[in-house]
């Protein structure tokens, strides 16, 4: 059965399209709202190319001129934004490496996250994959998150991440068919895409490559529960913004 969140974001995407009042993504300009440092779950590269053939065929019907955000090089599960966008970091970042640590420090906490890809959807301003967790690890994870940040979770302070879901596309503009698209997703609403399982989580930056954003990690913690889990830092200079 779908759930409820994701059905109202269908209604609420398929009105936009079909009367043109589609938000425009641009990239992010530094103090913006989104696409500031987050912690992610990346799929694995099986996941990541079901994920990246249905963004194509979605592509396809809305358009080359949107963004691919489902491509295998950007496909990930939003856990937390951390702040606002800030295009220069430089290595010794006092905040990114409080980060770091809360989020080892959250890992810890927790073992592998099990979500369930059941099926697309629209929002006003992207067409979404929908997950459902196969328990609450993941909103345990997230809860844990949020207290090791302490002070340093005032982004999303208050804000209630009660869906979990991955981006397959971002709207640069009205598609080149609405309607075409609305019958698109609402043809692949109950789409069974398998389950993603997740055993780390990461901390990433993001850049657009004049294509879409991408992200680079600045760090990844081990999900291994109460054992405990180690943070691999990753260099700036020779990361590579894929996973």
């Amino acid at each position: 059965m779908e759930n409820t969140r994701f059905a109202e974001l269908f209604e609420r995407g398929r009105d936009a399209l079909l009367s043109g009042d589609v938000p425009h993504q641009e990239p992010p300009l530094e103090g913006g709202g989104r696409w500031g440092l987050t912690v992610i779950l990346r799929p694995d590269s099986s996941v990541a190319r079901r994920m990246e053939r249905v963004t194509a065929e979605a592509m396809a019907v809305a358009g080359d001129s949107h963004w691919p955000t489902g491509a295998s090089i950007s496909s990930h599960f939003t856990i937390r934004t951390l702040e606002h966008y800030r295009p220069n970091l430089p290595k010794d970042d006092e905040r990114v490496m409080r980060y770091q640590a809360a989020l080892r420090q959250a890992s810890d906490r927790v073992g592998a996250i099990r979500l369930e890809l059941t099926g697309l959807t629209l929002t006003p301003a992207s067409i979404m994959l929908c997950a459902s967790p196969s328990d609450h690890t993941v909103e345990r994870f997230a809860g844990y998150l949020a207290e090791e940040l302490a002070d340093d979770a005032w982004f999303e302070a208050g804000f209630d991440r009660d869906i979990w879901y991955s981006n397959l596309v971002h709207f640069t503009g009205l598609p080149e068919d609405s309607q075409a698209l609305v019958e698109w997703v609402a043809a692949r609403r109950s789409l069974d895409l398998g389950s993603s399982v997740h055993t780390s989580a990461d901390l990433v930056a993001w850049t657009f490559n004049d294509r879409q954003m991408v992200p680079a990690t600045l760090g990844r913690a081990e999900l291994s529960g109460p054992r405990g889990s180690q943070v691999a830092v990753v260099d700036q200079d020779s990361n590579e913004k894929c996973g």
